[in-house]
C-alpha cells in the first residue's frame, strides 16, 4: 500500500502579510519574532547556531537572555503548531524535515525550473500566472523587528526574489504575446518594469507587445521612457541592441513583428550555496568554460558584437560554457561571496549540471583565480588551463610588488563605487576603447544589471585579500598563460610570474593595453587557445 505524503504542521505565507495555517486552518503565531525564526530557519537549511538567532532575534539582550527567550520561543511555536517543528543538537537549531511549507520557497523553485524550461507549455504558463498573483506582493512588509541582522537578511532575499521574479515575469510576457492576449501581457510588463525602471529588455518586450498590435505610438512611447529614465538618472542614452530594437519596429518589416529575441538559454546549476547561471554555445565534443573577471551578465554580455563574436569563434570547436558567478548576473546573489574556493565550486556545479566530467578552463583576470582553484583542488575536473591577464594575489606584498598596495587598491575600489551606474574603470579596463559611445553605454549596463554597489565591494574586497601563491606549484595540468604587455589592470609581470611557477606552464605574452580579452586586437588570443587545445595536451 502507498501512503499519503504527510502534511506540513506549518504553511507560511511570506508574501503579503505574513499568516500561518496549521492543519489548514489560519492560526495567529502568538509573536512577531515566531515568524522571524520560522522564516529565516526556512530559507538557511541546515542547523543554524542558536546565539546567532538569539543574537538576530533579540539584539539587545545579553546572550543568557537572548538564549532563554529563543527556548520559550521554540516552545511557543510548537505549541501553537500543535506539533514538533525543531530539531535541536551541537547547541544548534533547525527544521524538522517537511514541517514547514513557506510560499516564496515553492515559488523559487517553480520560477527556476519555468525560467530555464526550454519550452513553456500550457500547464506552466497556467501555474506561472496562479504564482505571479501572489509573489508580486512584497516579502514580510512591515516585518522589521528592530534587528540589523534580520533587516539586512530580509533585503537580501527581498532582492533576491525580484530578480527571480523578473526572469519570470519575461517568459510569462513572452508566452502571453505568442497567443496575442495583449491586455494581460502589457499589465505584466509594466509590472516588470516598475521592479526595475533602467532595465532595458524590459522596456525592448514593451516595445514588442505594441508592435505586434501594430500601435506605432505605443512603440515610441515606450523608448521614450526607457531613453527619459536613463537620461535623468545616468546621463547616457539606451545601448545599441534597445535602437536597433526601436528603430526595427517603427519602419516596420515586411511579415509582422514577433517576440522572439536571441536572448542565451539559460540555465541554473543548483550549488551548496545557491543557483549559479550558465549558457552554453557551440556543440563541440569538448567542452571550454569562460570564467570571468569580477561582473559579468550572460545576457548582456552577448549583445556587445565583439564579445558575441570571440566566444562564438571558441564556439565553432568547442561547447563554450558563460556563467555568472554567485552574487552576480542573473545567479543568486543571497550568498555572495568572492573566493577562488567560491568561483571553483560554482563551475564545478555547472559541469555536474551540464553532465561535463572534465573541461579546458579560461580564466580572465579574477576568474584565472578561480580556475586555478578548479585545477588545484580538482584536477580530475580540469582538460587545461587558458588564462588571461590572470594574477596570483589580489594586492601587493613585499615578495610581489605586481599589484596595488591593500590601501591604495581601498582608494580605486571606492572610486568604482563612486561611480556606479556608469562606465566605470573602462579607461584602465579597456583603454582603446574608453571614447567608445557603444561600448561605454553596454559596459554601463553590464555593471548596473550585474551588480549592486554593496555587492560589487564584496567581490572586489575578494580580490584584494586572494592569494594562490603557495598553490602554485601543485597546478597538473597543461597551462596557457597569455597576458598584455601595457595592460593597465594586471601589471604585465603578474603574468610572467604566473607562467613561472606553475609547472610546465607555457608563456604567451601579447601587444596591447587592453585587460578585456574581447577588445583591442583579439585575434590572436583566440588563435593562441585554439593552438594550445589542438596540441593534444590535456587529452590523456
Amino acid at each position: 500500500m502507498s501512503s499519503s505524503p504527510i502534511p506540513p504542521a506549518v504553511r507560511l505565507q511570506l508574501f503579503g502579510a505574513p499568516t500561518a495555517r496549521v492543519r489548514g486552518r489560519e492560526t495567529p503565531l502568538p509573536l512577531r519574532r515566531a515568524v522571524a525564526l520560522l522564516a529565516y530557519l526556512a530559507f538557511n537549511p541546515g542547523p543554524v547556531p542558536r546565539a546567532h538567532l538569539a543574537a538576530m532575534l533579540w539584539p539587545d539582550a545579553d546572550e543568557p537572555r537572548g538564549r532563554a527567550r529563543l527556548r520559550r520561543l521554540a516552545y511557543t511555536i510548537e505549541n501553537a503548531a500543535g506539533d514538533r517543528v525543531f530539531v535541536s543538537g551541537n547547541d544548534r537549531l533547525a527544521l524538522i524535515a517537511r514541517a514547514v511549507e513557506v510560499d516564496a520557497l515553492l515559488f523559487t523553485h517553480f520560477a527556476r525550473q519555468a525560467v530555464a524550461a526550454a519550452t513553456f507549455d500550457e500547464d506552466t504558463l497556467t501555474q506561472a500566472l496562479a504564482w505571479l498573483a501572489c509573489a508580486r506582493s512584497p516579502l514580510m512588509p512591515g516585518m522589521a523587528c528592530g534587528s540589523q541582522i534580520f533587516d539586512d537578511w530580509l533585503h537580501g532575499i527581498s532582492i533576491e526574489h525580484q530578480h527571480l521574479l523578473a526572469r519570470l515575469l519575461e517568459r510569462v510576457i513572452d508566452a502571453l504575446g505568442r497567443r496575442c492576449e495583449f491586455a494581460p501581457a502589457l499589465d505584466l510588463a509594466e509590472a516588470l518594469i516598475a521592479l526595475d525602471e533602467y532595465r532595458e529588455p524590459s522596456y525592448v518586450l514593451l516595445m514588442q507587445l505594441h508592435a505586434l498590435q501594430r500601435h506605432a505610438a505605443g512603440v515610441e512611447a515606450a523608448f521614450t521612457r526607457c531613453a527619459e529614465a536613463l537620461r535623468a538618472e545616468f546621463g547616457i542614452k539606451p545601448g545599441p541592441r534597445t535602437e536597433q530594437a526601436y528603430l526595427r519596429m517603427v519602419e516596420g518589416l515586411r511579415r509582422p513583428p514577433t517576440l522572439a529575441q536571441e536572448r542565451p538559454n539559460v540555465r541554473f546549476a543548483e550549488g551548496g550555496q545557491g543557483a549559479v547561471a550558465y549558457t552554453a554555445l557551440g556543440a563541440g565534443e569538448q567542452t571550454l568554460v569562460i570564467s570571468p573577471g569580477f561582473v559579468c551578465h550572460i545576457e548582456i554580455a552577448l549583445e556587445h558584437a565583439p564579445f558575441r563574436a570571440f566566444v562564438e569563434a571558441l564556439a565553432r570547436r568547442f561547447q563554450v560554457i558563460l556563467f555568472d558567478r554567485r552574487g552576480v548576473g542573473l545567479s543568486e546573489r543571497l550568498h555572495a561571496t568572492s573566493t577562488p574556493a567560491a568561483m571553483a565550486a560554482d563551475i564545478a556545479a555547472i559541469l555536474d549540471d551540464a553532465g561535463v566530467r572534465r573541461a579546458w578552463l579560461f580564466g580572465s583576470s579574477e576568474g584565472g583565480l578561480g580556475a586555478m582553484r578548479l585545477a588545484i583542488d580538482q584536477p580530475g575536473r580540469v582538460l587545461g588551463l587558458c588564462l588571461f591577464g590572470a594574477l596570483a594575489r589580489g594586492a601587493a606584498a613585499p615578495d610581489y610588488p605586481w599589484a596595488l598596495p591593500a590601501s591604495a587598491y581601498n582608494v580605486w575600489l571606492r572610486r568604482l563605487l563612486a561611480g556606479w551606474g556608469g562606465p566605470v574603470g573602462l579607461e584602465t579596463f579597456a583603454p582603446s576603447g574608453k571614447d567608445d559611445p557603444a561600448l561605454r553605454a553596454w559596459w554601463a549596463r553590464i555593471v548596473r544589471h550585474a551588480v549592486s554597489p554593496g555587492g560589487l565591494e564584496v567581490i572586489l574586497g575578494g580580490l584584494r585579500d586572494a592569494d594562490l601563491r603557495a598553490d602554485l606549484g601543485r597546478i597538473g595540468v597543461p597551462t596557457l598563460v597569455m597576458h598584455r604587455r601595457g595592460d593597465r589592470a594586471v601589471r604585465f609581470e603578474a603574468g610572467e610570474h604566473l607562467a613561472r611557477h606553475i609547472p610546465g606552464a607555457v608563456w604567451h605574452p601579447l601587444e596591447g593595453t587592453d585587460h578585456f580579452w574581447w577588445c583591442g586586437d583579439s585575434a590572436p588570443v583566440i588563435q593562441a587557445i585554439l593552438d594550445f587545445t589542438s596540441q593534444g595536451q590535456g587529452q590523456k
